[in-house]
């Protein structure tokens, strides 16, 4: 298994630094902001293609999970992770997963059709069918799960600014609670939460304070 797996880390490594981009004729050819288009407009446009042809990786390549030992596993997620990355291809879990489990969820999907974005970030699909299944491989985190036990708990509605942003907090927080458990306030969304705003009614800035502000306080020799 070693040296299968060596071999499978070279090919890894191969279509990680050879991307084939459908974009431009050649590398000097610059992007022109002029061209940018809102990620919705891409998602309709943007060209399609197997995962497979566009990386070489074929998923019958990878090794189930109980093949492989710890370290594999470790080794083996942490080059799928770089190649995805170099493909603007993102394998984006929600909750903490063992690494594992990740690599049998990427490996077991990995037949899959890909889109290849030039301006915004294109996602790799964790799930088949979008529903939510007694044998995901997620179990408990299992993603659509989550997303219709949001849906489950909130109506369509025209909200207030006001309500909006009070929705935007609960919805936040149920997912960090469940993401981080007695950890979450670390991660608490205070720029969400009316609590925390300025005397001025502006959200909670986490100390960055205002951009316009810093670039008069870098000035201040000049005035």
């Amino acid at each position: 298994m070693d040296k299968y797996l060596e071999q499978l880390l070279a090919d890894i490594k191969y279509a990680t630094e050879n991307v084939a981009w459908p974009y431009a004729s050649s590398e000097k050819e610059a992007v022109s902001l002029a061209d940018w288009i809102s990620d919705e407009e891409e998602e309709k446009t943007a060209p399609r293609i197997q995962l497979e042809v566009w990386t070489g990786i074929q998923q019958s390549q990878f090794p189930p999970e109980n093949l492989l030992s710890d370290k594999q596993i470790d080794l083996l997620y942490k080059a799928l992770e770089e190649m995805l990355r170099a493909y603007n291809y993102y394998a984006t879990f929600i909750f903490t997963l063992p690494t594992r489990i990740r690599y049998e969820v990427v490996r077991t999907n990995f037949s899959q059709e890909a889109i290849q974005k030039q301006w915004h970030t294109g996602f790799f699909e964790l799930c088949k069918t979008n529903q939510s299944n007694p044998d995901c491989l997620m179990g408990e985190e299992c993603h659509c799960a989550y997303f219709e036990e949001l849906s489950a708990n909130f109506i369509q509605e025209d909200l207030s600014p006001a309500e909006e942003r009070q929705r935007e907090l609960e919805i936040e927080l149920q997912h960090i609670k469940r993401k981080y458990g007695a950890d979450y306030m670390k991660y608490y969304p205070y720029h969400l939460d009316p609590k925390y705003d300025d005397e001025h009614g502006n959200p909670h800035d986490y100390g960055f304070g205002d951009v316009d502000d810093e670039k008069d306080e870098d000035n201040w020799w000049k005035q």
